[in-house]
């Protein structure tokens, strides 16, 4: 009798994504332009004012979460877990470079869109082909060895 191998549950890798996006939003920070006082900004994605604490609680929550689950998790899920935080970092990334302000045209904004997108696919591609070469790789729970002669 052969039994599956356990996989990392679905629910701690989506948090990880988050986790990963949260810590790179923080570590990153506003990348606007730094203009003179009354200088109006154009913006690809324009947020709401909000306190520089909140960034800080953003990535203090995101550190936490993503140290936790990494350490939390068992040998065999060392590595989805720290790609998937990774994936959320690359996402944490573009989000700040699509919501910078800057005078005229936001070219990150089309770098996220030529290199970005692509790259996030790439993760995502990583993360589902590693997932199912480890579950192909890895021992069989349970498995019989030995061989039994009916004659």
């Amino acid at each position: 009798m052969t039994t599956q191998v356990p996989k990392a549950p679905v629910w701690s890798e989506v948090v990880l994504v988050g986790a990963g996006a949260l810590t790179a939003w923080w570590a990153v920070g506003d990348q606007s332009s730094q203009v003179p006082p009354g200088t109006q900004l154009d913006y690809y994605v324009r947020l709401p004012a909000y306190s520089p604490a909140v960034d800080i609680a953003i990535g203090v929550i995101g550190v936490v979460i993503g140290v936790a689950l990494v350490v939390r998790a068992k040998g065999v899920w060392r590595l989805p877990y720290a790609g998937a935080f990774l994936l959320g970092a690359v996402l944490g990334i573009c989000g700040r470079v699509l919501t910078a302000g800057g005078i005229g045209a936001n070219i990150g904004a089309g770098l996220v869109f030529m290199i970005g997108l692509p790259l996030t696919a790439v993760c995502i591609a990583g993360l589902l082909t590693g997932s199912k070469l480890r579950a192909r790789s890895a021992p069989q729970v349970g498995a019989s060895s030995s061989t039994t002669n009916p004659a």
